[in-house]
């Protein structure tokens, strides 16, 4: 039984729920379970519905011009001071 594991990646300004510590969570795949991890305690999360970003991008489907939300352009005034 072989284990599958994607390389620890630390998630910048992530804040550990346990030790409250700042930049200490590292992200990962394990044998297809999402795991999140701090590295200064013991926390632990296994989230098993996540599916690795490669296969997710494989089901999406394109978005059409028409659900894409366009924002008219807006006239500004800058005043001086």
């Amino acid at each position: 039984m072989s284990h599958k594991t994607t390389p620890k990646r630390f998630v910048a300004g992530a804040r550990c729920p346990e030790c409250k510590e700042m930049d200490s969570i590292v992200c990962y795949y394990e044998d297809e379970v999402f795991v999140r991890e701090c590295v200064e305690c013991d926390f632990r999360e296994l989230i098993g519905d996540v599916e690795p970003e490669e296969k997710e991008s494989d089901q999406k489907e394109p978005e059409s011009d028409a659900s894409k939300k366009v924002t008219p352009a807006q006239i500004i005034k800058i005043k001086e001071l």
